[in-house]
């Protein structure tokens, strides 16, 4: 397909996802086949890359005689145009793809996921970061693909990661969910149960509370209070970030006051939301309130 007509991608693009969604899962390949075509055609320097073991970076030049060197990010949402220069640091102007090939890739590793094709899966999300290296679903989905396919030391590359990108108690949630996972997969029912227990502090999910109830099982010992210096004190052993990034919600809430000074109320609510979700500042409820009258 010739992606220059971009009304006839996204109308195609559209329709193969609808098939699928209808439960036409042998049109997967289709859409597969769609995307293929598109990285073949697709020729701009793209704003990230993955590595073998998950490692996210900044791409690296096409051409190291400089000659058109622009990066290219497809983006969900303004802040992540921010976190992605805050993080990346990109040596180069950095320009919106005209097409959401990010979010084109990142379906396509959702359904692929949904029809347990793990390996497709972690292809499409390692394109999709390629486009957009701030997309946490995207990343999130790839530390998934890769705890399915029994890959631990790249679950966990990944999912440190996805951390200093998880800016709402739920994604916090998840963060230490998955850090549960990989420490019980690692015989440390301990380091497991701090995690599960911190993660249902951020957000209380069903998941936790299984998985609570295993350890309990396997270790014939109920779960016990254990204060947050006590968790704390085993995060700091292990490696795993005792909360959110200050600098990634720092970041948010710079946005939020940009948005604010372009007289653009919707997205800097986007952002102080954000913020407000994981701090719970008086001031900013405050201000939440006075943008929903804007």
């Amino acid at each position: 397909m010739d992606i220059t007509n971009l009304e006839e991608l996204k109308n195609k693009f559209s329709e193969y996802k609808e098939m699928i969604l209808r439960g036409q899962s042998d049109k997967t390949a289709l859409l597969g086949e769609l995307l293929d075509s598109i990285g073949e055609q697709v020729k701009e320097r793209r704003a990230g890359e993955v590595d073998a073991r998950g490692n996210i970076s900044i791409s690296k030049p096409q051409d190291s005689r400089g000659a058109e060197n622009k990066i290219y990010i497809s983006l969900n949402h303004v802040m992540e145009y921010y976190l992605y220069a805050y993080y990346y640091k990109p040596d180069c102007e950095v320009l919106c793809s005209e097409l959401p090939y990010g979010e084109y890739y990142r379906t396509y590793g959702d359904l692929c996921v949904k029809g347990a094709k793990y390996k497709a899966g972690a292809d499409a999300y390692k394109n999709a970061i390629c486009w957009n290296p701030v997309d946490l679903d995207a990343v999130l989905g790839l530390a998934e693909c890769y705890k399915y396919l029994n890959m631990l030391e790249r679950y966990l590359i990944v999912t440190k990661e996805a951390y200093r990108l998880c800016c709402t108690r739920a994604t916090m949630a998840r963060y230490y969910r998955n850090m549960g996972f990989y420490f019980l997969s690692k015989y440390k029912p301990e380091t497991a149960r701090a995690c599960y227990i911190y993660s249902n502090i951020y957000y209380h999910t069903e998941n936790a509370d299984s998985e609570l109830a295993y350890i309990e099982s396997a270790l014939k010992q109920k779960t016990p209070q254990l204060a947050i210096a006590e968790m704390q004190k085993i995060f700091d052993g292990e490696g795993i970030e005792p909360g959110p990034s200050p600098d990634t919600i720092g970041v948010i809430y710079r946005v939020g006051e940009i948005m604010m000074e372009s007289s653009d109320y919707r997205l800097a609510r986007d952002c102080f939301s954000i913020v407000y979700d994981i701090t719970g500042e008086e001031q900013l409820g405050k201000l939440l309130e006075e943008l929903e009258n804007v």
